[in-house]
């Protein structure tokens, strides 16, 4: 290097020294968490009939569920109010890329999806389950593999990808919503339905009568994740995974988890001992 390059190099350290941390900070931060804190709200993904994760109070107009209260408390750690906006498990990644909304909770990652945006580090493993009417009397997913089984998925989920990976010569009753699907097993249009573990354990307690909870072996799961806009150079990925390693540290992440099942009466200890999130 010579001296007029090392002089240049000293200036622009120099200046850099000079900046404030808040300065450098949000430099760091890149251009959806900048465009958040300008609109002064977080808008995330929600939707009925996914509880645990997002539960609409028809009382209040308020959403609840683990999902909701993350996005609170993301809203809160960067200065802003929260903005629920209604989508879909399949038009989530559409309403990412289209910023129709800046992150949706409880994603999983794929390499389709993560072509277009970016992902958290897992939340928690979610372990697929099936829903099944009462009498079917399966313990593998091979068992499931064959036509006359007719499993229920909706559209676009990770339920849907699984089905179609694991069990492709199945007779796949595929619908637009999870409501779908409980009432394709309730008239008998189904036998089963895919659902990971969080939504199964409350579908099996709201149809009791009818359903009962399966763990089908091998025990297959999916790491679950935040979906976030992409920043040129992931910027606010980043910054969702430095807050989400603090919340795991402090053990907030399983509160909320735990506390979203009482949400909907599902008690911890009912829960099957071979089931983990």
């Amino acid at each position: 290097m010579n001296r007029r390059d090392f002089g240049k190099t000293m200036l622009l350290a120099g200046a850099a020294a000079l900046l404030s941390p808040s300065v450098l900070l949000a430099a760091a931060e890149g251009p959806t968490l900048k465009a958040i804190r300008e609109r002064g709200t977080l808008r995330i993904g929600v939707f009925a009939g996914t509880e645990p994760y997002y539960h609409k109070n028809l009382a209040t107009g308020e959403w609840e569920g683990f999902c909701v209260a993350m996005g609170q408390d993301f809203a809160q750690y960067i200065g802003v109010k929260l903005e629920p906006v209604e989508t879909t498990w399949g038009n989530a990644v559409i309403d990412l890329q289209s910023n129709k909304i800046d992150m949706m909770f409880g994603l999983s990652d794929n390499p389709e999806r993560a072509k277009v945006v970016d992902f958290s580090k897992a939340l928690m493993d979610n372990t697929f389950t099936l829903v099944a009417r009462k009498d079917l009397a399966v313990t593998t997913w091979e068992e499931m593999n064959r036509p006359e089984m007719r499993v229920a998925v909706d559209l676009g989920s990770t339920q849907d990808n699984f089905a179609r990976k694991t069990l492709p010569n199945c007779t796949l009753v595929a619908l637009k919503s999870a409501d779908e699907t409980i009432l394709a097993l309730q008239s008998g249009r189904a036998d089963a339905i895919i659902q990971v573990a969080l939504l199964a354990v409350v579908t099996t307690k709201n149809l009791a009568q009818v359903s009962k909870l399966i763990i089908p072996e091998p025990q297959s799961s999916q790491p679950t994740t935040i979906g976030v806009r992409r920043d040129p150079n992931g910027e606010f990925r980043d910054f969702v995974d430095t807050w989400l390693a603090e919340r795991r540290k402090e053990g907030k992440v399983s509160n909320w988890i735990v506390d979203s099942l009482a949400l909907v009466g599902v008690d911890k200890s009912t829960l099957p001992a071979n089931l983990t999130f």
